[in-house]
């Protein structure tokens, strides 16, 4: 099985990206991960997507190849002012489209939030799986994983060992859900 996992963060020394690697740690022996780059994404334009995908920017196309050849996806989110990151909404638009074509639908996916405070990127979630429920992928009922970075990380470096098992536990969860 392989997924391909999505960050939502554009940061080189992201939490939300640490996380991700550190899940590909995780993995049973069977399974893959690659994490998708979109930092080189332009900003969505449907002008440069006509349907036989022509002038569609390389980048574009890269991604939806690496969804389209994936068992399932994997989002991880910071919480930006209460929301997904705009890059995170960018590369699902690029994603999702040609309409009918999506890379996106039918696809398996399980999405993650990270953030301080009280909060913890809760509310990045809610939005982000709405967005998730139009691009009409499958999205992965339970277990839900918010991650506080309260004492997540020590010196850059993963220190909660619960947040470790809470992660093995999500990606073997995503492994299930794929195989349906």
């Amino acid at each position: 099985m392989h997924i391909v996992a999505i960050v939502g963060s554009l940061r080189a020394k992201s939490h939300t990206r640490a996380l991700v690697v550190e899940a590909q740690t995780l993995l049973g022996p069977d399974v893959t991960m690659t994490i998708a780059e979109i930092g080189d994404l332009p900003l969505f334009n449907e002008e440069l997507d006509p349907a036989d995908e022509s002038t569609t920017p390389a980048s574009v196309l890269r991604l939806r190849q690496q969804i389209r050849e994936a068992d399932a996806v994997l989002i991880a989110t910071p919480e930006y002012n209460h929301a997904p990151p705009g890059v995170l909404k960018n590369a699902l638009d690029w994603a999702s489209r040609p309409f009918m074509k999506s890379a996106l639908a039918k696809k398996p996916v399980a999405a993650f939030s990270v953030g301080g405070g009280k909060f913890s990127g809760v509310r990045a979630l809610v939005m982000l799986r709405t967005m998730l429920t139009g691009c009409r992928m499958l999205i992965m009922p339970q277990p839900e994983l918010v991650i506080s970075l309260s004492e997540t990380f020590k010196d850059g470096e993963l220190a909660d060992h619960k947040v470790r098992d809470n992660l093995r536990e999500f990606i073997a969860a995503l492994v299930v859900w794929a195989k349906r």
